[in-house]
């Protein structure tokens, strides 16, 4: 088995993909089943992105950090590349949904929502472990639910990004600066490193 098989079956890769194919594609059933309409509400796309992010967090660490600190890899490379492929999977999983009768919004919406969440997953995992990572974009997601929607208060479509217009410039900002940062965060490492005895 070569490095990379090892790499992508020690962070659980193969099983968080299959399960956020099968969570999209019943949310896609569930509109097809229950809904007239032909693209899926922001409110349903947003929570669809965010726990397909949260299912993918779990692959942004193995279960033994320390193991990663030792080696000689440059495992900060490896880690913002494992960042992109995922967010590239997403973004092509959401997209290609517009080849079908019902999707899930325009690409630039799925797009700028997958980077914010998959860039607050991977601070959550930097943060508090991979194992916590998937806090904060469900809890960002229950938040747009609740609150979410087109509106004019800057402080809601920062609170709310991922709810909002693709065209709207605080929504795509905020999504950017967590992409950002969440990267910046994951490719160093553990940002609150435990002492060791």
């Amino acid at each position: 088995m070569n490095g990379l098989a090892l790499h992508l079956r020690a962070r659980h890769t193969p099983a968080a993909a299959g399960l956020a194919i099968g969570v999209t594609g019943l949310v896609w059933l569930g509109w097809n089943a229950f809904s007239d309409a032909g693209r899926i509400g922001e409110k349903v796309a947003s929570v669809t992105v965010a726990l397909a992010c949260a299912i993918v967090s779990v692959t942004l660490a193995r279960y033994d950090e320390s193991l990663e600190e030792s080696g000689a890899r440059p495992w900060s490379r490896v880690r913002g590349l494992h960042l992109l492929t995922a967010f590239v999977l997403l973004s092509c999983l959401f997209t290609a949904f517009a080849a079908t009768p019902v999707d899930f919004g325009p690409a630039d919406f799925l797009v700028r929502d997958t980077a914010g969440l998959l860039g607050l997953a991977a601070f959550g995992a930097a943060a508090l472990g991979p194992s916590r990572a998937w806090f904060g974009p469900v809890l960002i997601s229950v938040v747009g639910a609740v609150w979410g929607g087109a509106t004019d208060s800057h402080v809601l479509q920062v609170l709310t990004w991922m709810t909002q217009p693709a065209d709207t410039t605080a929504a795509s900002v905020t999504a950017a600066v967590l992409a950002l940062s969440g990267t910046v965060a994951h490719m160093r490492g553990r940002v609150f490193a435990q002492t060791r005895e």
